[in-house]
């Protein structure tokens, strides 16, 4: 469907650029076809507008949305969200409507993808990360497994179908027989590189899961004392992992460390023979290397850019990665992916809770306030890590289960699982947290889910974001099989 979106001239350039992004989005989940050329409005099926020049509404179809959104100062929070319910669907709203007007749904979805209340919060934890308690979903108790952006999509198509009957109710996906998208991730934090260091690093697992669980711990130290007389190494690498994904007939993400200047980082260094030969074995299995940004990577204005650089100089293609320790700021990061000029991001998630931090349930090129522009990246958001899921046998599998089937609801995925090679075994987190991963695995083909590397993913999906014109027409071509 071609669809026009009209602006009035109360709304200055910053606030059209804000909506036209939210809209942009909208067109490249949904499969519609911007209008972007406010001179050819008549050539649209329908026209989304905020002006209230009725006049101008008896040409063709139109839908009108009340003007709410207003730009602020990015120190102020997002207003408090209100409870909206309609036809049994509840949400909440950051810009009420009045009486009974539309909702500025595009308003809803920028607040959301853009994460602008993010940049009001000045709390930090002890890694420097915002703390889940001083989200928008903390101060207010939303439930972060909810896609609120997704949904704010939905319901927008949800007016549209009312205008015209015959468009699509749910999100159409981009890819022929991809039904819903799932990046599989794996970040490589620790190596078996011999006997002293996996068992320093299973009696160091044991102290750090005491202060979480005695039991965990107990079954930590155990393993570690099987380990210690001969038995079995519960830390095994990443090639076990990724055998068993190989004869699934997935691919995954790789995600190494290549720089070592804090204690949190990797155990192990880049320029290690057994590490190379690592990645260079997953890459021919078909699995993504991809990097981990290191524990101080954004701590410099070129320190991303010069760890990409490290990979390729090791013959390697990074398209993009992950935050070690999740260890970044929206600003840094967004000016740090686009200046190391690779394609991709998974970092915006929680590394303590299971959800949809930006509220989205697809891919999405985060919006560059600096420069009042989407990013010339797309982040697949990181739904669910292993360490924030439940211990008890068989709760960790509901609860993804149950996130998974609502980004089933609103879309067709682009989200991203992280499971550490070290989460197998017991040897780290309870083994229950590795079987888990296991159980998805061999769900997915009931559920019609399609598991694969960041890379691939991202070869299905380019040419929605062009189309809408998120991305440059050459955007990741360079990357085509």
């Amino acid at each position: 469907m071609k669809i026009a979106l009209e602006f009035t001239p109360a709304q200055s350039p910053e606030h059209q650029s804000r909506l036209r992004y939210a809209f942009q989005l909208f067109c490249a989940v949904y499969g519609h076809e911007p209008i972007l050329d406010s001179t050819k409005p008549d050539s649209a099926d329908l026209r989304i507008t905020y002006s209230g020049d009725y006049g101008t509404l008896q040409r063709g179809k139109v839908l009108r949305l009340q003007n709410g959104y207003r730009p602020r100062p990015l120190a102020r929070p997002v207003p408090r969200p209100r409870c909206f319910r309609e036809d049994g669907t509840t949400t909440v709203l950051f810009y009420p409507p009045e009486n009974s007007a539309q909702v500025d749904w595009l308003a809803e979805v920028f607040e959301w993808i853009s994460c602008a209340d993010e940049y009001s919060i000045c709390a930090r934890d002890s890694v420097g990360r915002i703390p889940f308690e001083s989200s928008v979903f903390g101060r207010y108790g939303l439930d972060g497994r909810i896609p609120y952006a997704a949904l704010a999509m939905w319901f927008l198509q949800r007016a549209i179908r009312k205008l015209v009957p015959s468009a699509e109710e749910k999100a159409q996906a981009p890819g022929i027989g991809l039904t819903h998208a799932i990046v599989c991730s794996h970040d490589v934090d620790f190596m078996p590189l011999g006997y002293f260091s996996v068992l320093g690093r299973l009696l160091k697992n044991s102290i750090i899961a005491l202060q979480q669980s005695p039991s965990v711990a107990l079954g930590i130290f155990a393993r570690a004392v099987l380990f210690a007389l001969g038995g079995a190494n519960p830390l095994q690498g990443g090639a076990q992992l990724a055998r068993s994904e190989q004869k699934s007939g997935i691919t995954s993400s790789f995600n190494f460390i290549v720089r070592h200047n804090h204690r949190r980082d990797a155990n192990y260094r880049i320029e290690n023979p057994a590490v190379i030969e690592l990645m260079r074995w997953l890459q021919s299995t078909g699995m993504e290397i991809a990097l981990h940004g290191s524990y101080t990577s954004l701590d410099t204005c070129n320190g991303l850019s010069e760890e990409f650089e490290i990979l390729q100089k090791h013959g390697f293609q990074p398209l993009g990665g992950r935050q070690h320790w999740l260890r970044f700021s929206l600003d840094r990061l967004i000016t740090a992916v686009e200046r190391a000029g690779v394609l991709f991001d998974t970092s915006v998630g929680w590394q303590d809770h299971i959800g949809f931090r930006a509220g989205a349930c697809f891919p999405f090129p985060p919006y560059n306030f600096a420069e009042e522009r989407p990013a010339r990246f797309l982040e697949i958001p990181l739904a669910v890590m292993d360490q924030a899921l439940s211990p008890i046998a068989g709760e960790a599998f509901t609860a993804v289960a149950k996130l998974l089937a609502s980004s089933r609801m609103y879309g067709w995925g682009g989200i991203s699982l992280l499971w550490h090679p070290t989460a197998f075994g017991g040897g780290q987190l309870p083994i229950e947290i590795g079987r888990t991963f296991y159980d998805l695995v061999n769900a997915r083909s009931e559920w019609q889910d399609t598991w694969l590397s960041a890379r691939k993913f991202l070869q299905i999906v380019r040419h929605r974001y062009i189309e809408v014109g998120l991305m440059d027409r050459d955007w990741g071509a360079s990357d085509q099989c």
